[in-house]
C-alpha cells in the first residue's frame, strides 16, 4: 500500500494548473495532484540525469589528471 504525504503549493499556482491544465480534457490530467506527481517525477528525472553527467565529467577530469601527472612523472 502506498502512503502519501502532503505538500503545499501557492494558491495561485493551484488554481492556474486546474485552469490551464485540468479543465483542458487533451491534456489527460483528472486532478492538480495528478499533473504535479508528474512534474515532480520528470524534474527528478531531469535532475538525477545531470548528476550522472557531473560524476561522468568528474571521472574524466580525474582520469585525465592521473594521465597528466604519469606523463610528467615519465619526463623526470
Amino acid at each position: 500500500m502506498t502512503k502519501y504525504s502532503t505538500i503545499s503549493v501557492p494558491k495561485e499556482l493551484h488554481e492556474e494548473i486546474r485552469r490551464i491544465v485540468i479543465e483542458n480534457p487533451k491534456y489527460k490530467y483528472s486532478s492538480v495532484a495528478e499533473f504535479s506527481l508528474e512534474a515532480i517525477r520528470i524534474r527528478l528525472q531531469e535532475i538525477k540525469k545531470m548528476l550522472e553527467d557531473e560524476k561522468e565529467d568528474k571521472k574524466k577530469r580525474i582520469k585525465k589528471a592521473i594521465e597528466n601527472i604519469k606523463k610528467s612523472l615519465e619526463n623526470i
